[in-house]
């Protein structure tokens, strides 16, 4: 077990000469609330204060749309069939339109790929894309609403109540499935709060939701629904779908706020907590009535996020570590990858472990350290190097001009471009002697020393290009670069 050393507080962050604002706070605030920022895009941000910012971004996820209509979003059986397209095809069709978003639209995509860990659903459990679409739309629109709305909601959703059994939920043979998650993953956590008796009284009241044609929406049926009294958390009544929420919000709140304040830390902050952040979050949860959008703002914009003992504690995820290549570099691409970069994400994501909207059970991913193993530590360093080496065959002197504009006036000293490089691709990473000499080496390649230091060499030269590629391709390798 790791400590976690951030003392920083919910505070907000001002700048101040031991913590500057910079582009190594820039990278740090995209890459954990986004999928990363474009190298030309960096420097504009340093215009703003880090709360006017967080605004901005804030502003613009709330402002985004959802992922329009592919045209099947509301296909039912009979049009898949008629369509003569595999519905696994359609799919994996919607699976690179969520690419594309993760590539374009920031902190809404990472909360829409974070409640769909939370809220899981497994795609080919239920084998419906026209559902997983409207449930991905579900979770866009409510990434940033009220929390206990969004309870609600999902629990409807016909993605869900196809998973965990809603649908086979009726008054003559109660299904528990649903009743059982909704405390232990997506309210209170496993054995907190609840009984056994609790699940099998809430499965009785969110019967009846068993009717729908033709594999269209699923709406309830008033004649499968169980409307006798049940008992939920000491309270009887003939309660229904809606009095379940309500009931689970009014007697467990500070349970619930713990629970996703939590969760909310270990996913964005560190995955060792730090319980007095959490109790203050978690009061301010209740009182805003769990609207969530206070709480990410608060801990967004305070020094505790920003704290440098923040920096390097979370371990990327497959989907983090390949688009953040492609957006950080921004590189041109060969024009046959360019169509074919979302399905190649979308694939070696999956060998990684991370097929998105197809969590590997209903407890989600558990991240970090799970990332990580002896066989997909290796596709991590060959996939990153897959994606340098398409940017470099379709177009080498892309490297030399971002490598100019990254290195500014320090032009000459082999270390000092190296350490800049450094600086950009790794977040507050202090880097060892021997993999710096290492860098160095690979850098220079076999231009005798004597060229550098003024000695002849210089960022036009047509070696360029491929040094810097080389140096990219050895830092990808680092174990710090799996960090954010």
């Amino acid at each position: 077990m790791f400590v976690n050393c951030n003392e920083g507080t919910l505070s907000a962050y001002v700048p101040d000469q031991n913590n500057k604002w910079d582009i190594s706070k820039i990278l740090f605030l995209f890459r954990r609330i986004g999928f990363s920022v474009k190298y030309k895009e960096v420097k504009n941000y340093l215009n703003f204060n880090p709360s006017e910012l967080i605004d901005q971004i804030f502003e613009e996820a709330l402002n985004m749309p959802v992922s329009p209509d592919p045209g099947w979003a509301n296909f039912d059986n009979a049009d898949f069939t008629a369509s003569g397209k595999n519905r696994g095809a359609f799919f994996r069709d919607h699976q690179k339109i969520v690419f594309e978003d993760f590539l374009n639209n920031g902190l809404r995509e990472r909360l829409t790929l974070f409640w769909s860990n939370h809220f899981v659903t497994e795609y080919y459990m239920y084998n419906h894309p026209a559902y997983t679409f409207r449930y991905y739309n579900n979770l866009q629109e409510n990434a940033l609403g009220n929390f206990k709305e969004f309870v609600r909601i999902i629990g409807l959703d016909d993605a869900m109540l196809m998973y965990l059994n809603g649908y086979d939920n009726k008054n003559n043979a109660p299904n528990e499935n649903y009743s059982r998650e909704l405390f232990e993953l997506f309210t209170l956590g496993e054995g907190n709060g609840y009984s056994q008796d609790d699940i099998t009284e809430t499965a009785r009241a969110l019967t009846g939701y068993n009717s729908r044609q033709n594999g269209g929406p699923i709406t309830f049926n008033p004649n499968r629904f169980d409307d006798d009294d049940k008992t939920i958390f000491g309270r009887t009544g003939n309660w229904d779908y809606d009095d379940v929420i309500d009931i689970l919000f009014e007697e467990k709140s500070d349970l619930i706020s713990n629970f996703i304040c939590t969760k909310i830390y270990k996913h964005f902050i560190s995955p060792n907590v730090n319980d007095q952040i959490i109790a203050e979050l978690s009061s301010d949860f209740i009182q805003n009535n769990f609207e969530l959008l206070p709480i990410f703002k608060k801990l967004f914009k305070s020094e505790h996020f920003f704290n440098s003992d923040a920096s390097n504690v979370i371990i990327k995820s497959p989907i983090d570590l390949m688009v953040f290549i492609e957006k950080e570099f921004d590189f041109i691409k060969p024009n046959n990858f360019t169509t074919s970069l979302t399905n190649y994400l979308r694939a070696r994501t999956m060998d990684m472990g991370q097929q998105i909207l197809n969590p590997i059970d209903v407890a989600g991913w558990q991240e970090n350290h799970d990332w990580i193993s002896t066989g997909t530590l290796p596709m991590r360093w060959e996939f990153g190097d897959y994606l340098l080496n398409r940017y470099y065959a379709g177009n080498k002197d892309q490297f030399r001009t971002l490598l100019n504009d990254m290195i500014g006036d320090n032009q000459d000293n082999p270390e000092t471009i190296v350490r800049t490089v450094k600086e950009y691709m790794f977040c507050n990473y202090e880097i060892l002697e021997d993999e710096l000499n290492d860098a160095v080496s690979i850098f220079k390649g076999d231009i005798p020393d004597n060229y550098f230091d003024g000695g002849g060499w210089t960022i036009d030269d047509s070696t360029v290009p491929k040094q810097f590629y080389d140096l990219l391709r050895f830092f990808v390798t680092l174990p710090e670069f799996q960090l954010k």
